[in-house]
């Protein structure tokens, strides 16, 4: 509880009584008294609370209250004294109630009762040692009188003190929340403002810095519509600012929307919030300043959207027409394919007409019949229920006849021709012919069952109805032309992947989706002099006939130099030649050129930029053939070419493929590699199988971005038995020799018998293929089969036996003989069947 009375207040109040008490003292010597007055001790009593007076009055500023306390028991002894000097007939006793009441009003209850104890004490000593009349009653009137008063004041004094305490705390709340008032308004996000009566800036917070430029500093004391208002406001603000100050109302706030002013001259609209404070005499002006820059903006949009909304209901026919038309344009234009088309437009006729159904019916080319080409809604249409619908037969048939829009209500079921509708009672049916270079391309069609069309709904279907037929007529050119160039792509690529004895191999090839004209990607199988094959992927950059040019250059360049026999890196060097001499400048390609030798199971390659071949061998994981990298064809004059081999041992396989198949937009080659070589590690054997399964996991629905070019080729493993058929052209007798090494290497044969025995059926089969040519080139078959170390091979041919001439004298058969154990030739009308036998490792023939 805070103290009433500070210090200097006590000692200075003390010192006031021991002077009085000291002249009081000093009239009772000089004024005429009793005899019994002891004038000598009375004055002494004088002298000495004339010294505590001016003690107290000098130490007033550093008294303690030890001290004070000390005081009033000194002043009781001398009021005591006192008593005792001038006798039982005054009224000195009186001088108590001085010394306890000091202490009632300076000192808390209990030490101001402890001094009255020491005043009851004293009086009453001194009232025994002088035995007057009635002690009692002078004890009880001297003390009581004083205690009585003594707690009023105490009383009195405590509720003042509570009541200081409240006053303070409510002072400390007061200023703790100006305080925090002041700081509210300093971080505001508003800006805050006030003004003196005479227009200068008091108060400036920091939100009223950011939003004006203007500094604290700089502001306060300046006047405000010089900073803030622009030339054509500063009148309309004085007059503001006067009426409020003038006002008579106790409360006046004023809210205003106004346009003010930056440091840097910008203006911006604002929201004022204005109030007149009074401040003693003086009034000031407060206003909390908001930037409504955005909240106008909104607004304007809003007004924006409202009158949008007015016109659109002022216009609701015609905006409605609109809005469907541009959403079925939108739907028609936003692809290239048809089918793309009608899955996106036929719904959305159906959403803008509220229909059960809606179709279209293609013209064919001759241009007199119509065909279903797709639906929505209804029933499913299967392929066997698209039925050619001639011109005038029908609704449609009608619609494409007359060339006018047509809207029949509760046609009959008859009429309709849609196998769509054959579960629907139809109310209402719109159609409209798609017409474009003056012919139809087709009928659209919409049922309701329902709902009644309009002639706003017939109109709204005919309004999109001539861009609709450009845009089918466009998807219609498009995939005629995207049919052409994969016509002319495919025309590039081998016809048929020749036949090679002991190895598998398959391609594929997928024209990009979205591209109609040809493009560079290309793959070739060659089978090369000395059994093995070449196996050539490319890509050509660029699309169109250019490109096709140049690949079909490049095939034929590689394949002659590959049968020259030349190493592949030489072939690579003079494709590279061919391309920077011979082709545009701005022509390039990439090339992978892969020779499997199956004999040797080795695989060679070269790589002129493109992404590296893959490698399966038996159980192992897919790698790629990294290494052997060098520049695409046509970038340098004379790059080097370097070749690499790796073993493709039986059962591996080797993929080709073009960047068709691994990249996609906005990801990393990287990601698609990976992605390839997981599909081929969980993919199945055969490259048949293996290419349709790469496809299916690697290629999107609907196509790559891209083309794509797949080949794959698999070292086929040998088994005690063999069979394949060979063209009837010397150029087979190499691949047979192969597969022939090949197989005798299985059966464990030497290699002296490898040589015998590869002779003698080659021999036969150079017979075969006589005897095919005057067959007209049939092929022929060459088998095998080994029982234990025994080998039984059969050449069969489908010409006609020719008998031994003078000139060759039979040495052909003559050397089978001398080569196998037993040579057995069976002529007939239908072909010559050759059976060589042999026991492998028994006796040497030659």
């Amino acid at each position: 509880m805070p103290e009433l009375f500070d210090v200097r207040l006590k000692a200075r109040s003390g010192a006031f009584l021991f002077a009085a008490g000291a002249v009081l003292g000093l009239l009772t010597i000089v004024l005429p008294h009793g005899g019994g007055v002891k004038e000598l001790l009375l004055a002494a009593m004088s002298a000495i609370a004339v010294g505590l007076s001016l003690y107290l009055y000098l130490r007033a500023a550093s008294i303690s209250e030890h001290e004070l306390h000390g005081v009033v028991v000194v002043s009781a002894l001398l009021i005591t004294a006192a008593n005792y000097a001038v006798g039982t007939s005054s009224l000195y006793p009186l001088l108590y109630s001085w010394a306890a009441l000091y202490a009632f009003y300076f000192f808390p209850l209990y030490q101001a009762v402890a001094h009255l104890i020491v005043i009851a004490v004293l009086y009453g000593v001194l009232l025994a040692i002088q035995d007057p009349m009635s002690p009692l009653i002078r004890w009880i009137l001297a003390v009581g009188t004083p205690a009585v008063v003594g707690v009023l004041i105490s009383r009195v004094l405590d509720v003042l003190k509570r009541e200081a305490e409240r006053a303070t705390d409510q002072s400390r709340a007061l200023g703790e929340s100006e305080s925090r008032i002041r700081l509210i308004l300093e971080n505001a996000p508003d800006a805050f403002i006030s003004v003196d009566g005479h227009g200068l800036v008091a108060t400036w917070n920091t939100a009223a810095e950011r939003m004006f430029g203007w500094t604290a500093e700089e502001a306060v004391g300046q006047s405000l519509r010089g900073l803030i208002f622009p030339p054509e406001e500063v009148e309309a603000y004085d007059e503001r600012r006067e009426g409020l100050l003038a006002s008579k109302d106790p409360v006046t706030v004023l809210r205003i929307e106004v346009e003010l002013q930056r440091r840097d001259g910008s203006r911006f609209p604002v929201e004022e919030t204005i109030t007149r404070v009074q401040l003693g005499e003086q009034r000031f002006l407060s206003a909390f300043v908001r930037d409504i820059s955005e909240r106008k903006r909104r607004e304007e949009q809003r007004e924006a959207l409202l009158r949008e909304q007015a016109a659109r209901a002022e216009a609701e026919r015609l905006a409605r027409m609109v809005s469907g038309t541009q959403t079925l344009i939108d739907a028609a234009l936003g692809h290239r394919r048809l089918d793309d088309i009608l899955g996106e437009l036929l719904p959305r006729v159906r959403e803008v007409l509220r229909a059960d159904s809606a179709t279209f019916f293609e013209a064919d080319e001759d241009g007199k019949t119509l065909s279903i080409r797709g639906s929505a809604g209804g029933a499913p249409v299967v392929s066997e229920e698209r039925l050619a619908i001639p011109f005038g037969e029908g609704f449609a048939g009608r619609v494409a006849a007359e060339r006018h829009p047509l809207m029949v209500h509760d046609p009959p079921p008859a009429d309709l021709l849609d196998p769509s509708l054959r579960d629907l009672k139809i109310s209402s049916v719109i159609g409209v012919p798609l017409t474009a270079g003056g012919e139809v391309r087709g009928v659209l069609k919409v049922a309701s069952t329902d709902r009644r069309f309009s002639e706003e709904d017939l109109t709204l279907l005919q309004l999109a109805a001539d861009r609709v037929a450009l845009a089918v007529d466009h998807a219609r050119v498009y995939e005629r032309e995207h049919r052409i160039a994969e016509t002319l792509q495919r025309s590039l690529l081998p016809e048929r992947l020749p036949r090679l004895p002991g190895l598998s191999v398959a391609a594929r090839y997928q024209p990009a989706a979205a591209e109609a004209e040809v493009g560079g990607d290309w793959y070739d199988v060659i089978p090369i002099p000395g059994g093995g094959v070449g196996l050539v992927m490319g890509d050509v950059a660029g699309k169109g006939l250019a490109a096709a040019s140049m690949v079909g250059r490049l095939r034929s360049a590689l394949r002659a130099y590959a049968l020259e026999g030349h190493p592949p890196a030489t072939v690579v060097e003079r494709l590279n030649r061919l391309v920077w001499t011979e082709l545009e400048e701005s022509q390039m390609a990439t090339l992978l050129y892969v020779v499997v030798d199956p004999a040797e199971n080795r695989l060679i390659w070269v790589n002129a930029g493109h992404p590296p071949p893959l490698l399966v061998v038996g159980d192992g994981l897919p790698h790629f053939l990294e290494g052997a990298h060098a520049t695409p064809l046509g970038v340098l004059p004379f790059p080097t070419f370097e070749e690499l081999s790796v073993s493709l041992d039986a059962g591996g396989t080797v993929v080709l493929y073009t960047d068709g198949l691994v990249e996609r937009p906005g990801k990393h080659i990287d990601e698609g590699l990976g992605l390839l070589a997981k599909v081929v590690r969980e993919a199945p054997g055969p490259p048949d199988q293996l290419c349709d399964h790469l496809l299916n996991a690697l290629v999107p629905e609907g196509g790559a971005p891209d083309d794509v070019a797949l080949l794959a080729l698999q070292n086929t493993p040998m088994t005690d038995r063999f069979q394949v058929e060979l063209p009837a052209n010397p150029e087979s007798l190499a691949s047979m020799r192969s597969l022939l090494r090949r197989w005798l290497h299985h059966a464990e044969g030497t290699d002296q018998e490898i040589a015998e025995i590869t002779t003698a059926c080659g021999e036969a089969a150079t017979n075969a293929i006589e005897h095919a040519g005057e067959a007209g080139g049939a092929p022929f078959e060459i088998g095998g089969n080994l029982h234990g170390r025994n080998i039984d091979i059969v050449v069969r041919d489908y010409g006609a036996w020719r008998a031994p001439s003078d000139g060759d004298q039979g040495r052909g058969l003559s050397l089978m003989r001398a080569l196998m154990d037993s040579v057995d030739v069976d002529p007939g009308a239908e072909g010559t069947t050759v059976r060589l036998k042999r026991t492998l490792n028994g006796e040497v023939k030659t």
